[in-house]
This record gives structure tokens, C-alpha cells and sequence, in this order.
């Protein structure tokens, strides 16, 4: 399967992902919720916290190896796509002193075999996608923890409809993105901190499969510092893409508009991302594909294969072995 017929199933994977927690037993688990996670893994748990933003305080996303102090109880989810995470398997061991209630999400290693012997709750994930592109797994599956321990449900069947019917919109926006983009050395993409998943799973997607430079900001926060940045010119290889707030806020699109125009004068590909939908959570999806779609774009256009992460698979090694 090709990276871009991964993304093509983002729809589909949305619902079996669902299909994949039938079994857990959220009657007894804490309604605390904690992730623990890197990467491709995380990022579905910052989907979650973007989708229910207006609903639900931020569920705590770990990026280390060490939880923080403040964490003395609740539900950990251990979420790891190939199992093997050696920060996610750091925080298991520091969770399980914690008497945390732990649950495994991955597709196979480590975090299973923890789950199995120690007779906690775990979702198998398909295997055999670059983690990155399991998204639509760990978002669904993080959601429906949210569902069950808060009831609190979001129009996730209505959405998938919605992303299935724009598929070839979506797909045309990205090419048209990844054409302004192409020639670019680097890239720096900006949402509001409310959109905040927008942004840097864009960036991520940059870094991971057209293998170039990216980093995000929120916007305005950007206004107070990186524009700054123009005021004697910049490189104009470095892109600026800018997303459209989800609900279209008046005054952060007024400061949208000011760094556009800037980064446009600077000689800059400027790149604004309209976000389609009816609602915040198919908007959302909406923008997470476009950027996914666009970042695989970029990398044919650049005549690289978008699959392979070889630096990423060296560190892991020079990690094991150090």
C-alpha cells in the first residue's frame, strides 16, 4: 500500500478503530485520563485534545521519560505503535509504581507483551503502517475512552461520510499546496493554539515524508515574535502556511492576513489552508488530511519516496545500543 492510499483510508480506519475497543472494561477504570506517547502515537491523543477543546480540560500527553509529579492516579494509556517506544516503555514501568490503571494501544512489542502478562486491558492495532499513518487509529481509539469515561460523543460516523465525499477535494487542494511548497528548504505552518493538532501534524508530515525542515507556531503567538523575523528579509525558500481558524475568528484571521502578506513581500511561498465542513470535528479531519495529502505531494514532486524515516531508524539504533 502507498503512502497515498494510506491516507485514502483514513475514513475507513476511523470506524474499525472504533470496532477495535468493544472489549475494554471502562467500568473500571479511572475517568482520570493520561497518554504516554511519541510521534505518530501522541499525535492522536493532540487530535483528541483539539476535537473536544470547548468540551473537555486537555488530557495530559507525555513526551518523556518521566511522568510529572503531579500524576498520582488515573487511567494511563501506554500508547505506542510498534509496541517497542523505549520512552512509552520508560513511563509503563514509572505508571505501574504508580499504581496507575494502564492500557496498552499498539500493534504488536513490548507494550503487548507488558499488557498480557500483567493482565491489563489492551487494543491491537492493524500492523504494518509507518506510524505516522496510524492516526486515524489512535485518534478514534483515544476518543472512545473519552466517550465511555465522560460521555461526551462527537459526530465521528457523520464525519467520515464527510471526508469520503470531499476525498478528490481534498487531494486537489493538496496538490495545489505542495506545488507552492515544492522548492522550499524549510517550512513553518501556524493555527491557532485551539487548532493546534492542525499545525504540527502538518509539520510533522513535512519533516516525516517530503524529508525537509518544518516546525509550527500558534497563531497569534507568532505575531509576538516570529514576524519579527522579516523585518530584514529572510530566506524566501522558507514557506509559511497558515491555517484557517476552525470557527473563523475574526481577529485571529486579521493577524493570519498580516503574516501572509509579510512572508508574501518577503518573496515566500504563502500558502493559506481554507478548512471545509459543517462541523469543528470534520473541519479538523478535514485540515489533518489536506496537510497529510499535501506532504505526500511534496516528496513525489521532489522525487523522494515519502515511506522511509532512515535518521529516525538510525537513532533508535544508536539509542539501543548506547
Amino acid at each position: 500500500m502507498t503512502m497515498e492510499e494510506m491516507a485514502e483510508s483514513f475514513p475507513e480506519w476511523l470506524l474499525e478503530a472504533e470496532e477495535l475497543t468493544k472489549h475494554l472494561p471502562f467500568e473500571e477504570m479511572s475517568r482520570k485520563l493520561i497518554v504516554g506517547a511519541m510521534g505518530g502515537s501522541a499525535i492522536g491523543a493532540d487530535f483528541v485534545n483539539t476535537a473536544y477543546y470547548d468540551v473537555l480540560p486537555p488530557i495530559p500527553v507525555i513526551r518523556d521519560y518521566r511522568l510529572p509529579f503531579w500524576i498520582g492516579d488515573g487511567t494511563f494509556i501506554a500508547s505506542s505503535y510498534s509496541g517497542n517506544t523505549e520512552e512509552t516503555l520508560t513511563l509503563i514501568s514509572e505508571a505501574a509504581k504508580r499504581k496507575l490503571h494502564i492500557v496498552g494501544v499498539s500493534s504488536d512489542g513490548e507494550v503487548e507483551k507488558y499488557c498480557l502478562e500483567h493482565n491489563r486491558p489492551f487494543v491491537k492495532l492493524p500492523a504494518g503502517l509507518p506510524p505516522r499513518m496510524a492516526l486515524p487509529y489512535s485518534a478514534r481509539v483515544i476518543s472512545v475512552f473519552v466517550e465511555n469515561l465522560h460521555g461526551i460523543k462527537l459526530p465521528w460516523k457523520e464525519a467520515v461520510a464527510f471526508l469520503k465525499k470531499n476525498m478528490n477535494v481534498m487531494k486537489d487542494e493538496a496538490q495545489a499546496i505542495a506545488e507552492k511548497l515544492a522548492n522550499t528548504d524549510a517550512v513553518y505552518v501556524f493555527s491557532s493554539q485551539r487548532d493546534y493538532v492542525l499545525s504540527m501534524r502538518f509539520a510533522g508530515e513535512i519533516s516525516e515524508n517530503a524529508k525537509e525542515v518544518a516546525g509550527f507556531l500558534y497563531m497569534t503567538e507568532a505575531n509576538h515574535n516570529f514576524l519579527q523575523g522579516f523585518q530584514h528579509g529572510a530566506s524566501p525558500k522558507v514557506g509559511i502556511v497558515v491555517y484557517e481558524d476552525t470557527e473563523k475568528y475574526e481577529r485571529i484571521e486579521l493577524q493570519s492576513s498580516f503574516l501572509l502578506r509579510k512572508a508574501e513581500e518577503n518573496g515566500s511561498p504563502a500558502v493559506k489552508i481554507g478548512l471545509k465542513g459543517e462541523t469543528r470535528l470534520e473541519r479538523l479531519l478535514y485540515g489533518v488530511l489536506v496537510g497529510d495529502f499535501a506532504s505526500i505531494y511534496m516528496a513525489e514532486k521532489k522525487g523522494i519516496d515519502p515511506m522511509p524515516v532512515h535518521i529516525i531508524t538510525e537513532l533508535k539504533t544508536f539509542l539501543k545500543n548506547a
